[in-house]
């Protein structure tokens, strides 16, 4: 799996150059939705955020510029330093935010991404490419001995299960003499097994929103994880640009 990894991003600059771009990402929420920042959050900052959460930039977008910023901003604040357990948290902040149809199903990406990268240590990625008990699918499946022959995993989706997911990434990434920025190298290799099935696709919903016609196997993981070019060098498609 490691090599897989190595091999696949060798020549869009290599496994360094995508972790200093998900530390920019992190330094990035953690400087916008920080408790001082995030009450001067405006409607430019807000953009610069999802667009940086592939499903949220493809399917809130519409719905998150209707609203009020100051209400985002509350429902944001809330998630990332309100009371309560991360899992309610995370559910008052689905529940809450504006949508309809398939848009609906980006909600908890959005949340997710949202604690991940402003605190990577303390939250694991928790997106439903990682695992969507909904579905019975994601990278937790993929990892799974033999689970093509087991019809529904015995598991549910509550934090500890994400945890447990990270800790045992981390556990293989140290088991191959790698102890620096395990959280992040956990994301790439979860992002780089989802991106493995994507790839397997031949057809269906995954393929058509990831792109089927890009022969880069590295476009997937930059999609997943939110760090592809265009993001990477600041361009916005939220004020009515196509996404391809």
């Amino acid at each position: 799996m490691l090599h897989q990894l190595f091999e696949n991003l060798e020549s869009d600059g290599g496994v360094e150059r995508y972790v200093a771009a998900l530390k920019m990402k992190s330094e990035l929420f953690g400087r916008l939705l920080a408790p001082d920042a995030l009450a001067q959050l405006d409607e430019e900052a807000r953009d610069t955020v999802l667009e940086r959460v592939f499903s949220a930039r493809r399917r809130l977008a519409p719905f998150l510029r209707e609203m009020e910023v100051s209400d985002f901003r509350a429902l944001v604040s809330d998630l990332l330093h309100g009371k309560g357990s991360v899992e309610e948290r995370m559910e008052a902040f689905v529940e809450a935010l504006p949508c309809e149809g398939k848009a609906c199903r980006a909600r908890r990406d959005l949340a997710a991404d949202l604690l991940h990268f402003y605190d990577p240590a303390r939250y694991p990625l928790m997106s439903r490419w990682v695992w969507d008990v909904s579905t019975d699918s994601g990278a937790l499946r993929e990892l799974v001995p033999y689970s093509d022959q087991i019809n529904q995993l015995p598991t549910g989706s509550d934090p500890g299960v994400y945890l447990t997911l990270r800790n045992w990434v981390r556990e293989q990434l140290e088991a191959q003499a790698f102890y620096r920025d395990l959280d992040l190298m956990a994301d790439l290799l979860l992002a780089q097994v989802y991106a493995q099935y994507i790839k397997a696709m031949a057809e269906g919903m995954l393929r058509t929103d990831f792109g089927s016609n890009s022969e880069d196997p590295s476009e997937h993981v930059r999609k997943l994880l939110g760090i592809d070019e265009q993001r990477l060098k600041g361009r916005s498609r939220l004020k009515g640009e196509s996404e391809g």
